[in-house]
């Protein structure tokens, strides 16, 4: 079973960085949203939150945000991180 720390890390390796350090429990970092933005020059800006940065980064690539994509907690759930590592895929061509 894949896990959003595997997800992340599968991110970082496809952007050629270093996967950020995992929180304790299942929360994503900011950093690799971050990450995405700065090796990918989106031009996101820098005050966004973890899902508003996590669904630009999805819609830059064309594809919808949806719903189920974020938590009530402020945090990106594991479909919402699929989707970031989709896009970035786009992005890089993997």
């Amino acid at each position: 079973m894949t896990t959003k720390a595997d997800i992340v890390w599968d991110i970082a390796l496809q952007l050629g960085v270093e996967p950020p350090k995992m929180s304790t429990g299942s929360t994503e970092p900011r950093e690799i949203f971050d990450m995405v933005n700065h090796t990918l020059g989106l031009g996101l800006e820098s005050h966004l939150t973890k899902p508003e940065i996590a669904r630009q980064i999805v819609e830059a690539s064309g594809k919808p945000w949806n719903a189920d994509y974020e938590s009530h907690g402020g945090t990106v759930t594991k479909l919402g991180l699929l989707a970031v590592r989709a896009a970035v895929q786009h992005f890089v061509g993997s």
